[in-house]
């Protein structure tokens, strides 16, 4: 008998990182539209970040809202909103490395033209993930 015990305590761990990875670490979420003041708090390198419902709902509102509340669990999950205005081109990338927890890595990649339009990123990230911008 306590050889299956102990059997059981080297497989448990690894069980657990298999249940806990099993939600992505980062969800872009698209078409939701925040509120137009995230362009005053947020920028390309500096998002605003929500752990919570209530926070949410300060920089989403209606529809959007309700959207984002459908598709993020606040109790598992953070939400990004990185929001500028810049070239048409600008982009925000990301890599995740290949770790427990995961690392989330946000890349900004500036356009060429001088245009100024609004760039919206939102993502969901698991709450145990590490993030970082450059």
């Amino acid at each position: 008998m306590p050889r299956k015990v102990c059997l059981a305590a080297l497989v448990l761990p690894f069980l657990l990182v298999a249940v806990a990875s099993a939600q992505e670490p980062i969800v872009k979420i698209g078409k939701i539209r925040p509120n137009m003041s995230v362009f005053k708090e947020s920028s390309r390198t500096k998002p605003i970040v929500m752990r919570s419902a209530d926070e949410a709902a300060k920089q989403f509102s209606g529809d959007a809202l309700a959207e984002l509340k459908e598709q993020v669990d606040f109790e598992k999950q953070i939400v990004l909103v990185f929001a500028w205005r810049g070239s048409g081109q600008d982009r925000l990338d990301y890599t995740v490395a290949e770790s427990y927890p995961e690392q989330v890595r946000f890349r900004y990649k500036p356009g060429r033209t001088r245009d100024l339009r609004p760039h919206v990123y939102v993502y969901a990230l698991r709450s145990n993930v590490t993030w970082s911008t450059k």
